[in-house]
């Protein structure tokens, strides 16, 4: 025994590589995973896409609508259409919309009473929107009245 030598073994090289890209693949995803469910709670957006907002004259009878997509990752829990007439305003409350839904209301008759316009003329608008977590956007724009 005197001559002899022994050698300790070790895992093959190739072993050796296969568990190296196995932690870290492993390591990539979990930082991955991480990094993401960070990254779309931050970026959360509140966000709309106004579809149509409607103003109606016709025969005496008027019609004031309006259709909002909730186009962020928020749900919103109120939208709050005003519609600044030649004498007082119209206001739509559209609540509970989830991202990628539609909400819309309407009025007519006696539900705008004080309320008038004029047909042919365009009129100032401003949405305000909240979510439940408390974020708030404001959109402005104008609308004409058809008969």
């Amino acid at each position: 025994m005197k001559g002899r030598k022994f050698w300790k073994r070790g895992i093959s090289p190739l072993l050796a590589t296969v568990i190296l890209i196995a932690i870290t693949v492993a390591a990539g995803l979990t930082i991955y995973t991480l990094y993401f469910s960070t990254f779309s709670t931050v970026t959360a957006s509140l966000d709309i896409q106004v579809i149509s907002i409607d103003i109606v004259k016709a025969s005496g009878t008027m019609l004031v609508s309006a259709t909002i997509k909730n186009t962020g990752n928020k749900p919103i829990d109120t939208c709050t259409v005003t519609i600044y007439g030649d004498t007082g305003t119209a206001e739509l409350t559209i609540n509970d919309i989830d991202p990628g839904e539609f909400g819309s209301d309407s009025k007519t008759g006696s539900e705008l009473s004080g309320f008038s316009v004029t047909i042919g003329n365009s009129y100032p608008v401003k949405i305000h929107v909240e979510a439940s977590d408390g974020s708030k956007l404001d959109k402005s724009l104008s609308v004409m009245c058809v008969g």
